[in-house]
């Protein structure tokens, strides 16, 4: 990767109305599989000074530009860029070092219940004496030329010192030239929300079993009319004995 930047920017410098891009472009999911891309991206008036001074090797030059990846390639097209492009797949966090060694001098990247942390520095220049080049970082246009790493990792960011947060939440670091990047970023995943699920079937479970007290209730009351006695009726008072016809004097006898 070192010296195919190198390449570009002197590239770059000689011809000011070309332009390149030069990315690292990593894809981390929740179960830490994932994939690691560089893309080498350059114009027509590019690939014409590069094929200029090549010659019929020059489309070959720019693909074998993989950025120290060793992967599946393919070239693509995007907006007026013509994108060279390697990639490695990888099933777990640990294939992600072997895979970015030509990339990265330190690279660390840990998975919790809670999120994730990636710590990682990428050397551009590293051993090469940049002396050696006639490439001088600041006279580099950053319309000309551009370099980043993106890495997408499972979560919402919290804190981290990308210089800028894509809006699909990916990270995105622009590399320097003569120095080195330091990144590291930390996500979380999201807290489950309150189970209104469940608070509304513990609602519904409570209103029924009201209702079903209620009309135990009812049921009850119903029943217990039913069943109470009769009031006793009020004592019957028996009729007085009838007085005994009174006996008058016979005319005729005379008992005495």
């Amino acid at each position: 990767m070192k010296r195919a930047f190198l390449v570009l920017a002197l590239l770059t410098l000689l011809l000011t109305a070309c332009r390149a891009e030069v990315r690292v472009v990593l894809e981390v999911t929740e179960n830490g599989s994932g994939t690691l891309r560089s893309d080498v991206g350059v114009d027509n008036e590019l690939q014409l000074l590069i094929n200029q001074l090549f010659g019929a090797d020059g489309e070959n030059i720019i693909a074998e530009l993989d950025l120290g990846l060793e992967g599946t390639s393919e070239t693509r097209l995007e907006g007026d860029l013509t994108v060279y492009s390697t990639e490695v797949e990888f099933t777990d966090v640990s294939g992600i070092a072997a895979a970015s060694a030509g990339n990265f001098t330190e690279f660390s990247l840990e998975m919790t219940d809670d999120g994730t942390a990636l710590e990682a520095t990428l050397d551009l220049a590293g051993e090469l004496d940049l002396a050696q080049f006639p490439v001088d970082p600041a006279s580099i246009d950053p319309a000309n030329l551009q370099a980043t790493v993106i890495v997408s990792l499972p979560g919402e960011a919290t804190d981290h010192n990308a210089d800028s947060v894509l809006d699909d939440g990916r990270f995105s670091w622009i590399i320097p030239l003569d120095s080195e990047l330091y990144m590291f970023a930390n996500t979380e995943y999201p807290k489950s929300g309150f189970p209104w699920w469940l608070a509304g079937l513990l609602a519904l479970s409570g209103g029924l079993a009201l209702a079903v007290w209620l009309a135990a209730v009812r049921r009850d009351k119903k029943t217990g009319a039913t069943r109470r006695a009769a009031p006793e009726p009020p004592p019957v008072t028996p009729p007085e004995p009838a007085a005994e016809p009174k006996q008058t004097d016979s005319p005729f006898f005379d008992l005495d």
